[in-house]
C-alpha cells in the first residue's frame, strides 16, 4: 500500500501545481503497484482504477490520444473484475462512463457518448435513495447527458439532464463539501437551456447558482479558480444578451483572479488564459479600447505556448488566438495579420479529424478568416473556399444539432457575400433560404434571433436592390424592426440594428420618395452613433451610414448644412481608416460621392477636383474582380462628366466614357448594376455626342432579359421591368441611332428594349419542328424544359404575414431556387442550339431583314419620342426603314395628350388645359365632344397626316392595310381615329388606311393559320354579372352573331349555359374565334389581374396566358385566330410600362390569336350589337359549311370588317365620338 500512498501524495501535488514530472512519476508508480497484484489479488480492481486515474490525468494535461484508450481499457478491467452484485461495480461504471465521455469529446463518435450514458445509468440504477456515492452518479449520468444535448441539440436531454442535477444537490446539505460541486454543475446545465433556449431566467439562475458555488470554495480551495470560471462565462453570457457594461467587467476581474490561481504548471493555465482573453475581446468588441484587443492576442498567444502539441486543448488555443488576430485585422486591415489568423485556424483543423465534435467550429472559424482576406482582397478563389468550408460545417450539424442555426447563418452570410462580388443571382436565392432555415430554429426568446432576423433582412435587402420587387424591401424593414425589438437598447447588438433598419428604410426611400422615411432613417443612424464611443470598433460604420443619409436627403432638400455634414462626418470616418484597411476604399468612395454633391449643389470647381482625386484613389484599391470596382469605375466617369460639362475637353469625355464601359461590362457586379451602368454610359454619351453612345445603347438593351429572367414570376418580371426601362430607354436608345442616321439600328432597338415581357415568355413557346428534324433529342430536352419553365412562372410568390408559416416561406424560396437552376440549364441549352449549322440565330434578336418581313402586307409605322425630339419610322417590304421628323409635336405634348385622352375616355374631364385648344394659358370650360374633336386633329394634323404624306397616301374608298407600333404614350392615343370632323368637312385616317396596331414587330412574323378543316367559335355573353352593371345588350349582340354564323360552328355560353371561367378557358383553346360580350377591367397596379368578367369571377391575363399541360405550341396556333373582345378597357395598357403592351389584347396575341378586336377604355352597351353585326356580317358573307370542303371566313379580314363596322357606327350623327373611337384591331 505504501506504493499507492506515495502515488495519492504525488498526485495531491500534481493537481496543485501541474508539474509533469509529477504526473509521470504517479504513473510509474501505479504501474509498479498493480505489478505487483495479479488478477484474482482482491486489490487487482483498485489497482487497475489508481492506474487508469492516473493515466486519464496525463491525458488531460498531454492530450496523447493512446492515454485516453489506455485509461478505458484499464477501466472496462476493473469493470470485469466487479461482477453485478460487487459493491465497487457502481464507482466502475461511473469511472469508466467519465472516461468514454472525455473521449467523446475529444474524438465525438456517437457511440462513445451514447455507451457513457448507459454505463452511468446503470451505475445510478446500483444506488439506493440513501447511497452516498448516489449524487455523484447522478452528476455524472447528467453531465453524459449534457454533452450529448450539445452535440445533438435535443431539448429533452437538456431538460433530464437539469432535473438529474437538481436531484444531486438535493441530497447535499448547506455545509457539505460536495455541494459547491453540484451548484457548478447544475448552473452550467441551466446556462446551456439559455444558450439554446434563450429565456433570461436561465441565465440569471445560472449566475445565482454559481455565486452559491463559489462561496463555498475558500481561497486556498484547489476548485475555487474551476469556480470562478464557471461564474465569470456565466456573467460574460449575460452581459452578450442584455450589455450592461458592469457584467463584462465583473467576468474579467473574475477571469483574472481565476489565472492567479493558476499559475504555470498549472493544467488549467491554458485554460484560464484563453477565458480571461475571451472576455476581454468581447468587451473589446462592445467598447473599441485598442489596448483590450492586444492584451487579448498576447493572452491567447501564452496560452498557445502553454499547450504544446499534443495537448487535447492546443486546437482550442489555435482557433481562439486567431479569432482574436482576425477581430484586429477588421479594425486595422493589417494583411499580416489575416495571413496569420488562417494559418492558425488551418493548424487548428487539422488537429480535428473526423469525427472530432469540434471539426465544424473549426471549419466555421477558417472560413470566416478567409472570408475576411476575401472582402480586403477580391481573390474569387477565397470566397469559394469559403463557402466550401462552411458547407462541409452544415453538413457536421444535424437537423437537431444547436449549433445548426449559427452553421446556416454562416454559409448563407458568405453565399451572400459571393452574390455582392459576382451577381449570380442564384446565390442571393440560396442566401435568403438558409438564412430563413436559421431564422426558424431559433424560438422567439433565443439570444442569436435579433441576429439571424438581420442577416435574413440583409440579404432580402440585397434581392430588392437586384430585382425591386417591392415585397422585398417591406419584409427587410419588417424584420429589421422585429430585430429592433428583441435588442433593448443596452443591448450590445442595438446600435447593428439600429443602423440596419435605417439602411433599409433609406432603400425604400430612393424608390418611393417619401420624406418620412429618410427623416427617420437618420434619427436612427443618429441614435446608433451615439451609442458608439470615438474608439468603438463600429464607430466608422456609423460616421459613414449617418453621413450617406443626410447626404441623400440634401438631394432631395437642397439643404447646404446637410452636404456640408454629411462632408464632415466622412471626413471624420476617412480619418479612422489606415491605408491598410479593407474598408479605405468604401469610405473614399463615400467622401467622394459627397464632395461630388456639393459640387453640383454649390458649383465649387475644388469640390470637384477633390472627388476625382478621391475616386481615383478608391479606384486603385479594388482592382480586378473587387465587388466594388464597378461602383467606382461608374463614380469616377461621372465626376469627369461634370469636370467636361464646364471644361469642354474631350479626353475628360473619353475617360469617362470608357470608365462607364468597363463598370457596364465589369462582370462581377450584378446584371442589375450593370444596368445602371450602361443607362449611365448611354445617357451621357448620347447627351454629349460621343461615339460610344450605340454601344452603351446596346449594352443596356442586352441586360433587359437577364433582369427579368425567365425563373421569376410573371409579376416580378413585369415589376422589374417597370423600374428598368422607366419609360424612357427605347425611345432614349431610337432617338440616339436616329440622330447618326442608323435608322435600322433604331428599329432594331425599339424591337429588342420593348415587349421584353412577351419577347421572354414566347422564347418558351418557340416552336422546334426544324430542330426536332436535326437533333430529336435535345429538341426534346428544350421542349421539356420551356414548358417547366413556363408552369413555373404561374407560380403564386405572394406572401402573408398573417397565415404563412416559416416552412411556407421556406418552400417559396426553394422553388425560386429550382427554377433558376431549370433556367441555367435552358440558356446552357440555347447555346448547345445556336453552335449546330443553320442555327446560328436561334431565339437571337431578329436582324433588320428578318423584321422587315413583318411588312408584308402593309407598312408598319413606330412613333417615338423623347425629351428632344419626336418622329415616325416607316418600315415597308420593300424599301429602307423611312425616317419622318414630327417637329409640330415633342414629348411634353404627347404626355399631355395622352392623359387628355385617358380623362375623355373615362368622360371625368369638364376642363381642358387651354392649350390643347391652342389658346392661352389656364383653363376652359369645354364640353366633351368638342374636347375630342380638338384632340384627334391635333392627332392628325402633327401625328398621322405627315406619315401619309411620307407614303403617298390618297383618300380611298378601298383603302390599304395599315399597322400602328407606337412606342411610350404614343401606346396611349387613338392614333386610327385621328382626324378633322369639320361639319361641312371630314378628313381622318379611316378614309386613307385600314388601322390595325401591333406591339411589336415581331408579333406580325407569324403567317396566317392555314390547312384548317374544321371550324368553330365560341361566344361568351355576360348579360348579368355580380356586383357589376347589367349589360341588356350583351343578348341582342348574340343574336345579330347568330344571324351570320352557320349554327353547326357557333358555341354559346352564357345565356342558356354557363360562363365559367374554366369553361372559357377550355373553348379558349379550341376555337378559331372568340367572342366576348361582357365587362372588362383593367387593374392598373396590377396588369396580370385585369381580365373579362365571366359567371364565376375574372378570366384574368395570367390565366389566359398560361397554356394547358398537354398542349404544343402548334395544335395551339391551329385553333386559335381571332379573339373579339366586346368589353371595357380591353386594349387599354398600364402607363407604368407602356412599351410592355401589358393588356387584354395583347395576351391574346401572346396566348395564340393572330388577330384580336378590343377597346381602348369603356364602350357603350348598345355598341357592341352594332359593331358585331356589320362586323360578322362581312367576315362570313361568303362562308358555306355545307361545301367540300367548307368554304370558311377569311380571317385576315377582320380589320376590314371592324373598319366598316365602326364606319357605319359613326355614321350615326348621335353617336360621339367616345363610342366609336375606343374600338381597334391588333395583330394580323
Amino acid at each position: 500500500m505504501s506504493l499507492n500512498n506515495l502515488a495519492n501524495a504525488v498526485i495531491r501535488r500534481f493537481q496543485q501545481w501541474g508539474d509533469s514530472d509529477d504526473i509521470e512519476e504517479v504513473i510509474n508508480l501505479q504501474r509498479e503497484a498493480l505489478a505487483l497484484y495479479g488478477p484474482s489479488h482482491p486489490n487487482w480492481s483498485m489497482s487497475l482504477n489508481n492506474l487508469a486515474n492516473a493515466v486519464l490525468k496525463r491525458f488531460e494535461q498531454q492530450g496523447n490520444p493512446k492515454d485516453i484508450d489506455e485509461a478505458i481499457e484499464l477501466y472496462r478491467k476493473a469493470l470485469a473484475v466487479h461482477a453485478p452484485s460487487h459493491p465497487n461495480r457502481n464507482k466502475s461504471l461511473n469511472n469508466l462512463g467519465a472516461a468514454i465521455c472525455i473521449r467523446f469529446e475529444q474524438r465525438g463518435d456517437s457511440k462513445d457518448i451514447d455507451e457513457a450514458i448507459e454505463l452511468h445509468k446503470e451505475a445510478l440504477t446500483l444506488c439506493e435513495p440513501t447511497d452516498p456515492s448516489r449524487s455523484s452518479s447522478l452528476n455524472n449520468l447528467a453531465n453524459a447527458i449534457q454533452t450529448r444535448f450539445e452535440q445533438r441539440g435535443n431539448p429533452k436531454d437538456i431538460d433530464e439532464a437539469i432535473k438529474l442535477h437538481k436531484e444531486a444537490l438535493a441530497l447535499w446539505g448547506p455545509s457539505d463539501p460536495n455541494r459547491s460541486g453540484s451548484l457548478d454543475n447544475l448552473a452550467n446545465a441551466v446556462q446551456a437551456r439559455f444558450e439554446q433556449c434563450g429565456d433570461p431566467r436561465d441565465i440569471n439562475e445560472a449566475i445565482e447558482l454559481h455565486r452559491e458555488a463559489l462561496a463555498l470554495y475558500g481561497p486556498s480551495n484547489p476548485n475555487r479558480s474551476g469556480s470562478l470560471n464557471n461564474l465569470a462565462n456565466a456573467v460574460q453570457t449575460r452581459f452578450e444578451q442584455h450589455g450592461d457594461p458592469k457584467d463584462i467587467d465583473e467576468a474579467i476581474e473574475l477571469h483574472r483572479e481565476a489565472l492567479a490561481l493558476c499559475e504555470p504548471p498549472h493544467p488549467d493555465c491554458g485554460m484560464c488564459l484563453n477565458n480571461l482573453a475571451g472576455a476581454v475581446i468581447t468587451r473589446y468588441q462592445h467598447q473599441g479600447d485598442p489596448k483590450d484587443i492586444d492584451e487579448a492576442i498576447e493572452l491567447h498567444r501564452e496560452a498557445l505556448a502553454v499547450h504544446a502539441p499534443p495537448h487535447p486543448d492546443r486546437s482550442r488555443s489555435l482557433a481562439n488566438l486567431g479569432t482574436a488576430i482576425c477581430v484586429r485585422f477588421e479594425q486595422w486591415g493589417d494583411s499580416k495579420d489575416i495571413d496569420e489568423a488562417i494559418k492558425l485556424h488551418r493548424e487548428a483543423l487539422a488537429l480535428h479529424v473526423p469525427p472530432h465534435p469540434d471539426r465544424g467550429m473549426s471549419l466555421d472559424n477558417l472560413a470566416n478568416a478567409i472570408l475576411r482576406r476575401f472582402e480586403q482582397r477580391g481573390d474569387p478563389k477565397d470566397i469559394d473556399e469559403a463557402i466550401e468550408l462552411h458547407g462541409e460545417a452544415l453538413v457536421l450539424c444535424g437537423p437537431s444539432n444547436p449549433s445548426r442555426g449559427g452553421s446556416l447563418n454562416n454559409l448563407a452570410s458568405a453565399v451572400h457575400t459571393r452574390f455582392e462580388q459576382q451577381g449570380d443571382s442564384k446565390d442571393i436565392d440560396m442566401a435568403i433560404k438558409l438564412h430563413r432555415e436559421a431564422l426558424a430554429l431559433f424560438a422567439p426568446h433565443h439570444p442569436d434571433r435579433s441576429f439571424s432576423l438581420s442577416n435574413l433582412a440583409d440579404a432580402i435587402r440585397t434581392r430588392f436592390e437586384q430585382r425591386r420587387d417591392p415585397k422585398d424591401i417591406d419584409e427587410a424593414i419588417e424584420l429589421h424592426r422585429e430585430a429592433l425589438a428583441v435588442c433593448a437598447p443596452s443591448h450590445p447588438n442595438h446600435s447593428r440594428s439600429l443602423n440596419n433598419l435605417a439602411i433599409a428604410i433609406i432603400i425604400r426611400f430612393e424608390q418611393q420618395g417619401n420624406s418620412r422615411d429618410i427623416n427617420e432613417a437618420i434619427e436612427l443612424h443618429r441614435k446608433a452613433l451615439a451609442l458608439h464611443a470615438a474608439s468603438h470598433p463600429n464607430h466608422i460604420t456609423s460616421l459613414n451610414n449617418l453621413a450617406g443619409a443626410v447626404r441623400i436627403r440634401s438631394e432631395q432638400h437642397g439643404d447646404s448644412k446637410d452636404i456640408n455634414e454629411a462632408i464632415e462626418l466622412q471626413r471624420e470616418a476617412l480619418a479612422l481608416h489606415p491605408l491598410s484597411h479593407p474598408k479605405r476604399s468604401t469610405s473614399l468612395n463615400n467622401l467622394a460621392v459627397a464632395v461630388q454633391t456639393r459640387f453640383e449643389q454649390c458649383g465649387d470647381p475644388k469640390d470637384i477636383d477633390e472627388a476625382i482625386k478621391l475616386h481615383q484613389e478608391a479606384l486603385a484599391l479594388r482592382a480586378p474582380p473587387h465587388p466594388g470596382r464597378g461602383a467606382s469605375l461608374n463614380s469616377l466617369g461621372l465626376c469627369l462628366i461634370a469636370t467636361y460639362a464646364h471644361s469642354k475637353h474631350t479626353h475628360d469625355l473619353d475617360q469617362a466614357c470608357a470608365l462607364f464601359q468597363e463598370a457596364a461590362m465589369y462582370l462581377s457586379s450584378s446584371p442589375h448594376i450593370r444596368f445602371h451602368h450602361a443607362r449611365s454610359w448611354a445617357g451621357n454619351a448620347a447627351r454629349y455626342a460621343h461615339i460610344s453612345a450605340l454601344p452603351a445603347y446596346h449594352a443596356a438593351i442586352e441586360l433587359l432579359p437577364r433582369l427579368a429572367a425567365l425563373h421569376l414570376d410573371l409579376p416580378s418580371r413585369q415589376e422589374i421591368l417597370s423600374t428598368a426601362q422607366g419609360c424612357t430607354l427605347a425611345s432614349d436608345a431610337a432617338v440616339c441611332a436616329v440622330g447618326l442616321g442608323k435608322f435600322n439600328t433604331a428599329v432594331q432597338f425599339l424591337e429588342a428594349s420593348r415587349s421584353v415581357f412577351w419577347s421572354q415568355a414566347l422564347h418558351l413557346r418557340t416552336p422546334l419542328d426544324a430542330l426536332a428534324e436535326t437533333e430529336p433529342d435535345l429538341a426534346g430536352r428544350l421542349a421539356k424544359l420551356s414548358r417547366q419553365l413556363e408552369m413555373a412562372s404561374f407560380r403564386d410568390t405572394s406572401r402573408n404575414k398573417l397565415i404563412d408559416t416559416p416552412n411556407t416561406i421556406i418552400s417559396i424560396e426553394s422553388e425560386g431556387i429550382r427554377c433558376r437552376e431549370l433556367n441555367e440549364e435552358w440558356e446552357k441549352l440555347i447555346q448547345s442550339v445556336r453552335v449546330l449549322p443553320g442555327f446560328k440565330d436561334f431565339l437571337q434578336s431578329k436582324d433588320i431583314n428578318a423584321l422587315k418581313r413583318a411588312a408584308i402586307s402593309g407598312p408598319i409605322v413606330i412613333l417615338t419620342t423623347n425629351a428632344s425630339t419626336c418622329f415616325a419610322l416607316i418600315i415597308t417590304l420593300s424599301s429602307d426603314v423611312q425616317y419622318v421628323k414630327l417637329p409640330q409635336i415633342d414629348f411634353p405634348r404627347v404626355n399631355h395628350l395622352a392623359a387628355h385622352s385617358r380623362a375623355l375616355s373615362k368622360q371625368e374631364l369638364s376642363e381642358l388645359d387651354a392649350r390643347l385648344m391652342g389658346g392661352p394659358e389656364g383653363l376652359i370650360s369645354v364640353p366633351p365632344e368638342d374636347a375630342f374633336r380638338q384632340l384627334l386633329a391635333e392627332l392628325w394634323r402633327n401625328v398621322v397626316k405627315p406619315v401619309f404624306d411620307a407614303l403617298n397616301l390618297r383618300r380611298s374608298l378601298n383603302p390599304p392595310r395599315l399597322w400602328w407600333c407606337p412606342t411610350g404614350n404614343f401606346a396611349f392615343l387613338p392614333l386610327h381615329a385621328a382626324g378633322l370632323y369639320e361639319p361641312l368637312m371630314t378628313d381622318c385616317a379611316m378614309d386613307y388606311v385600314v388601322s390595325s396596331y401591333t406591339p411589336t414587330l415581331t408579333a406580325l412574323l407569324d403567317p396566317p393559320v392555314e390547312g384548317i378543316t374544321q371550324f368553330k367559335m365560341t361566344a361568351i355573353v355576360q348579360p348579368k354579372t355580380y356586383n357589376c352593371p347589367p349589360l341588356p345588350g350583351a343578348l341582342t349582340e348574340l343574336k345579330n352573331i347568330e344571324q351570320h354564323i352557320p349554327q353547326e360552328w357557333l358555341t354559346a355560353l352564357g345565356d342558356t349555359a354557363p360562363a365559367t371561367v374554366n369553361s372559357a378557358l377550355t373553348h379558349l383553346r379550341e376555337s378559331q374565334i372568340m367572342h366576348f360580350a361582357c365587362h372588362g377591367t383593367q387593374d392598373l397596379e396590377q396588369p396580370l389581374e385585369s381580365g373579362l368578367i365571366l359567371t364565376d369571377g375574372r378570366l384574368k391575363v395570367s390565366e389566359i396566358m398560361r397554356r394547358p399541360e398537354d398542349s404544343t405550341v402548334s395544335n395551339v396556333k391551329k385553333s386559335m385566330s381571332l379573339a373579339f373582345l366586346s368589353a371595357c378597357e380591353t386594349a387599354k395598357g398600364d402607363k407604368s410600362v407602356p412599351d410592355e403592351a401589358m393588356h387584354l389584347a395583347a395576351t391574346m396575341l401572346f396566348a395564340g390569336f393572330q388577330g384580336v378586336v378590343a377597346t381602348m377604355w369603356v364602350m357603350n352597351d348598345l355598341d357592341g350589337p352594332k359593331i358585331a353585326d356589320t362586323f360578322y356580317e362581312h367576315l362570313f358573307k361568303n362562308c358555306d359549311p355545307n361545301s367540300n370542303p367548307p368554304v370558311l371566313p377569311d380571317l385576315t379580314q377582320a380589320a376590314k370588317a371592324l373598319h366598316l363596322a365602326v364606319a357605319k357606327l359613326r355614321e350615326d350623327p348621335i353617336i360621339p365620338f367616345s363610342r366609336w373611337v375606343p374600338f381597334v384591331h391588333y395583330g394580323l
